[in-house]
């Protein structure tokens, strides 16, 4: 497919048949892909550095980088802050089962705890409990507070369960979007 693809139009920039709302990886060729994986790795790195990485030459890297800026397969920017630097080093997690399920109730429930800054995810699980959040505060004092005050007090909130990660063992924001290269074995060792 990427074959007759190139063969059809060259080098010339494509446009791309989705939308941001019905994205398709297969829309995307190995070039987009080893872009966003570059960016993934670094938000910030300059436009030739990332055209030589990627094969391309500047102009026709950048119109790529645009073009995926502009179909919000990237959606934005972000710097990776240490959590510790800036005091918000206690991550307790917050199981949530509410007493009713219903739109109104799931819509309610999730504007309100979106609204609050210390939480910092919100995932609305399969099965039960009904919700994941993902809570970022200074210490366990704090966290204690935010819980009684803030997280009891949701809409329709059941029950609270939470817990805290003794260590954290891998956190990425990086997608695997670029398959792995096989690695080499030395037949002659």
């Amino acid at each position: 497919m990427l074959a007759s693809w190139r063969n059809q139009i060259g080098n010339r920039w494509r446009i791309r048949p989705y939308s941001s709302k019905n994205l398709v990886s297969d829309a995307m060729d190995p070039i987009d892909l080893a872009i966003i994986d570059q960016l993934q790795r670094n938000g910030r790195i300059a436009n030739n550095e990332l055209a030589e990485r990627v094969g391309l030459s500047p102009s026709p890297c950048l119109r790529r980088v645009r073009q995926l800026e502009r179909d919000a397969v990237i959606s934005g920017y972000t710097a990776i802050i240490d959590r510790s630097a800036v005091g918000r080093s206690y991550e307790p997690l917050v199981w949530v089962t509410l007493a009713a399920i219903t739109r109104s109730s799931m819509t309610e429930f999730e504007s309100a705890a979106a609204k609050i800054p210390d939480v910092i995810e919100v995932l609305r699980m399969m099965g039960q409990p009904d919700y994941l959040l993902r809570v970022a505060t200074k210490d366990a004092e704090t966290f204690e507070t935010l819980y009684i005050d803030r997280l009891a007090s949701l809409p329709y909130v059941q029950t609270l369960t939470s817990q805290i990660a003794m260590k954290v063992v891998k956190r990425t924001t990086h997608l695997p979007v670029v398959p792995e290269r096989p690695r080499r074995t030395n037949k002659h060792a």
